[in-house]
């Protein structure tokens, strides 16, 4: 299980060529990823890669991890709506 606070949100690649398929977990942060700017916390990034690392090891498909930083949405609002059992759910995202 991911447990730093800084992955926000987590999306399963396939790449698919002449070799076969590879499984890569992408995992979005809002950290800044490159050491080249002022904003960049080494430690931050350090923690979060170990944290994946780790998890990535008690799950044997993922083969890889892309770390990538998460670009901000849009400024309108998503609705979820649906239902689970008997129960309709519509919240703001």
């Amino acid at each position: 299980m991911i447990t730093d606070q800084n992955a926000l949100c987590v999306d399963v690649e396939y790449v698919i060529n002449a070799n076969g398929t590879k499984t890569i977990l992408v995992v979005g942060t809002d950290l800044q990823l490159d050491p080249a700017e002022i904003d960049f916390d080494k430690a931050a990034v350090d923690a979060l890669c170990f944290d994946l690392e780790r998890h990535r090891g008690s799950i044997p498909y993922v083969e890889a991890i892309r770390l990538v930083r998460r670009r901000p949405g849009s400024a309108e609002s998503t609705m979820l709506s649906g239902t689970l059992g008997e129960h309709r759910i519509r919240t703001n995202l």
